[in-house]
């Protein structure tokens, strides 16, 4: 069973992102999910995720079945996404669309090296890592919606004061 180590996840939204996913991944690589197991099975790759901005760097491997998350920078990753910045790394990968990356490559927001053919098999697996919302738990997500987004309003607006008093 794979466990991520408090020390290793800063604060940062990115890292913390991450970490959820690659706790995630072991989950899903620990499951009897037949779709998920031939996604696993036969692969045995290195794929970093990083912001250099943000100083942040993780990465994901992947050894014909077994899954393990590392933090920092790996020495031969076979796929590295590195995001302009922290936020716009969290809001990608939480988008979870594939034309968005390459948007966001097009406008310098993104960068990847490596084997893009990756990035196709990685996005087939990104959709297993949000579990489905079981039906008789949908109305209280969709009761619970408006209050997730007028937080979400009032976070920005403090982050915007907070960036603007810091002269960002």
């Amino acid at each position: 069973m794979f466990t991520v180590p408090v020390l290793d996840i800063k604060s940062d939204p990115l890292d913390v992102l991450l970490a959820v996913i690659g706790y995630r991944l072991s989950m899903l690589a620990d499951s009897d999910d037949e779709d998920v197991k031939a996604l696993f099975a036969d692969r045995k790759v290195i794929i970093e995720l990083a912001s250099t901005e943000a100083d942040i760097a993780r990465y994901y491997s992947f050894d014909n079945g077994q899954f393990s998350q590392h933090s920092g920078h790996a020495k031969d990753a076979d796929l590295t996404i590195n995001f302009k910045d922290s936020m716009r790394g969290v809001k990608l990968l939480t988008k979870g669309s594939l034309p968005a990356f390459m948007t966001a490559v097009q406008e310098g927001n993104l960068s990847i090296e490596g084997d893009y053919s990756l990035m196709m098999w990685f996005n087939k697996l990104a959709k297993h890592i949000v579990p489905a919302v079981p039906e008789q738990y949908k109305p209280y997500v969709q009761q619970a919606k408006p209050y997730a987004y007028k937080a979400q309003q009032f976070a920005n607006h403090w982050i915007g004061v907070a960036k603007h008093k810091l002269g960002k």
